[in-house]
């Protein structure tokens, strides 16, 4: 449905724009789609039998590739049996070998322009795929949830700060607690600290007015390594953080507690054991949004992780400037003040992905450390020899 609508769209604008005399070129292609493609080869693979775990990065491929000359064509004769007025000879696909060197190309381009750099950040993590994602992968869905309130002890004291939260799992990474200056029902917790439940470990409140005075109890959990605003909150006051989730979403051994069991799981087994110590004070039904993977329908996970990103501020503003200026038009024109939000607001383009299909990042890594970015291992070894003769 979502193909005959889009394209016949199209195949319209083409056919009006020849009408008109202009030269206009329909390119037919298709995209490798390298999560939707590696999960359903990955599925296919354990219904024989075999893990991708247990095949080499080429012995996969091979299966990928097979997949793909199944598959990959079905849009196409989709469009030939709607008709659309494409020029077929010139059809690409994202993997072929032109556009394959285009990709690595505009790589090292944009590397050397320092708008690609590597860093650890806050990404969207899929637990199923074992990938990064961008933020235009997932998928924002209402969900009927609970809101869990925590006891954290006062040091030194006998009273209670409590801290609503939707997940209670994370608690093994909280660094911080932080309250809203201007609160005047948390004055109390200024420059105390106070104690982890079951984890018992000590930590700071902290002040930010950040903090939503009217949510819960006004009082937040600040778990930098699993929560955007939190890892925000770490970086401004130098917090450390705690990764307590392994990448499969099971929690790993910086958590001290339910090591091996999944997210989901400790959820409901910290509850029981967070009542039992009574350190939890209440639970009510909530409504909020979670995230999930487009690809695989699984939440992600907020995690800190060593990627390759593409700086946005730049290019956002290239595209910002001829729509602010009215040399491009939105119809209806309220949709100008949505584009204008969401590109004065977008975050770095997390351009890396932990999969095997897909094309390669030109990153060639040094034995004594670092990495070189070139277009093929060749100009690398020679930017090697070059460097090693100087």
């Amino acid at each position: 449905m979502g193909h005959m609508l889009n394209n016949t769209i199209q195949d319209i604008l083409i056919r009006r724009a020849r009408m008109l005399g202009k030269n206009a070129c329909w390119v037919p292609g298709t995209d490798h789609a390298s999560i939707a493609t590696e999960a359903k080869v990955v599925n296919r693979l354990a219904q024989q039998g075999i893990k991708k775990t247990d095949l080499t990065r080429d012995e996969f491929l091979k299966h990928a590739w097979e997949w793909k000359e199944e598959h990959g064509g079905i849009i196409l004769k989709q469009l030939r049996k709607l008709g659309a007025s494409c020029d077929w000879d010139r059809t690409a696909f994202t993997m072929d070998e032109k556009r394959s060197e285009s990709v690595l190309k505009v790589f090292v381009d944009l590397f050397e322009k320092g708008l690609i750099y590597r860093g650890v950040r806050m990404v969207n993590w899929d637990p199923k795929a074992l990938t990064a994602l961008s933020d235009e992968e997932v998928i924002y869905k209402e969900e009927h949830s609970k809101l869990y309130y925590l006891r954290y002890k006062i040091e030194g004291e006998d009273g209670y700060a409590v801290v609503a939260t939707t997940r209670p799992e994370t608690i093994m990474g909280d660094t911080a607690m932080c309250i809203n200056p201007n609160d005047p029902k948390n004055q109390h917790l200024r420059g105390k600290k106070v104690i982890v439940p079951l984890v018992n470990r000590v930590i700071p409140v902290i002040e930010d007015d950040y903090v939503d005075i009217e949510f819960g109890t006004g009082c937040l959990k600040v778990t930098p390594a699993h929560d955007v605003n939190d890892y925000m909150l770490g970086e401004k006051y130098n917090l450390p953080s705690i990764d307590i989730f392994n990448d499969n979403g099971t929690l790993s051994e910086a958590a001290g507690l339910y090591i091996g069991m999944d997210r989901f799981d400790v959820r409901e087994q910290i509850e029981k054991d967070l009542e039992a110590a009574g350190l939890l004070e209440k639970v009510e039904a909530y409504e909020n949004k979670v995230g999930y993977s487009e690809r695989t329908n699984v939440p992600i996970e907020p995690k800190l992780s060593m990627q390759w990103f593409l700086k946005m501020e730049h290019l956002a503003q290239i595209a910002l400037e001829p729509v602010m200026n009215d040399e491009l038009k939105f119809y209806p024109p309220k949709f100008k003040n949505t584009y204008r939000h969401w590109m004065e607001n977008i975050k770095d383009w997390c351009i890396s992905r932990q999969l095997w299909w897909g094309h390669r990042i030109p990153a060639y890594y040094l034995p004594e450390g670092g990495y070189v970015v070139a277009e093929t291992a060749e100009k690398h070894w020679n930017w090697q020899k070059r460097r090693i003769r100087h």
